[in-house]
């Protein structure tokens, strides 16, 4: 995002009046039987997020978290902070949701909520790109006929399936064990598609294709798309 976020965090640029995060909490929180909200950031924007929860009217309770990080050396990396987010508010039993705080949902939950209730399964949420058989920088799912993921590579030089998932998983409590696990084996922690593709050899995982609008908010033009199609009349 270049100067745009050196200023704002991402999560907290306005798309049609409203920050990205209001956006996707307004999403996360028509999900049934949800206890809490929770948000973690780094040293550097917490002031900002504390500042948005103060005028965010939620549903249910909301902890925004500092991760204590200052700068790129000491930064927990993702899943790092998926670890001290899902620790730091018990209780650890529970079923969880992992939403990136940049990605700008245009569809229901609901769907994706009940498949994941009916599988009882960590559940992986689906779209298709066209690549034409060259490198991406998304991940890549490979699925079989009973929609049970049986690959997932991290940004493949080679992707093959035109399958990707968003930042946008649905996870069992058992994933909670099974984090603290792959950390402390001392794996990748930065990109969430290095734990998944761990995750996908250790139980079963499934995939779920979404109907609707999505919007990385990852750079100016993809901003801009969003406020386009998040604009009056649009």
């Amino acid at each position: 995002m270049g100067s745009i976020a050196r200023q704002r965090a991402k999560p907290l640029l306005e798309v049609a009046g409203a920050p990205v995060l209001s956006h996707i909490v307004d999403r996360v929180v028509e999900l049934e039987d949800l206890s809490e909200v929770v948000v973690v950031t780094n040293s550097r924007f917490y002031g900002q997020f504390l500042e948005w929860a103060s005028t965010y009217r939620a549903l249910v309770p909301l902890h925004v978290l500092d991760d204590g990080s200052t700068r790129v050396e000491d930064r927990l990396g993702a899943i790092g902070d998926l670890a001290f987010g899902v620790h730091a508010v018990p209780p650890l039993e529970e079923d969880w949701v992992v939403l990136a705080g940049d990605n700008l949902l245009g569809f229901d939950l609901h769907p994706l909520q009940q498949a994941f209730r009916r599988e009882r399964s960590p559940l992986l949420v689906l779209r298709r790109v066209d690549h034409g058989g060259t490198p991406v920088r998304y991940n890549e799912v490979t699925l079989d006929k009973a929609a049970r993921v049986i690959r997932f590579r991290e940004k493949p030089s080679d992707p093959e399936t035109g399958i990707t998932a968003i930042a946008l998983y649905f996870f069992t409590s058992v994933v909670t064990s099974l984090l603290s696990e792959y950390l402390e084996a001392g794996y990748e922690r930065d990109a969430p598609g290095h734990f998944i593709s761990w995750l996908v050899g250790e139980v079963p995982v499934r995939g779920s294709f979404f109907e609707g609008d999505w919007f990385d908010v990852g750079s100016p033009d993809t901003l801009e798309m969003a406020r386009r199609a998040y604009s009056p009349g649009m």
